[in-house]
């Protein structure tokens, strides 16, 4: 598959989404991935801002409640979940309807 401009190396994927047909669902793709880019500052913030979370949370994960992450692991970790909710009210706003278990992954290319 051939890179497509502007993707920052990576590829948005719906998934668990029957019910959508091709056309809603590169739109629901393309909206989340433009929502995210935004919120991300660019196309090639996204990856490094998702594997930094990946790993701020790989390494809190086993802390006792009582040993909280870092004030820049908390802005990691804030600044991935906020961009991710906002792409996915985005992309799933238009369709007006319940996406139930559908979920979007991201695909290093």
């Amino acid at each position: 598959m051939k890179k497509q401009a502007g993707t920052g190396h990576y590829q948005v994927k719906l998934v668990e989404c029957p019910s959508l047909g091709p056309d809603e669902r590169a739109a629901a793709e393309l909206r989340f991935r433009m929502s995210l880019e935004f919120s991300l500052g660019g196309p090639d913030q996204v990856l490094p801002s998702l594997q930094a979370y990946m790993l701020v949370q790989s390494l809190n994960e086993d802390l006792p409640l009582d040993e909280r992450a870092s004030e820049a692991e908390e802005q990691v970790i804030a600044l991935w979940e906020n961009a991710e909710a906002d792409a996915i009210l985005a992309a799933f706003r238009p369709l007006s309807r319940d996406m139930g278990d559908a979920r979007f992954e991201i695909v290093p290319l």
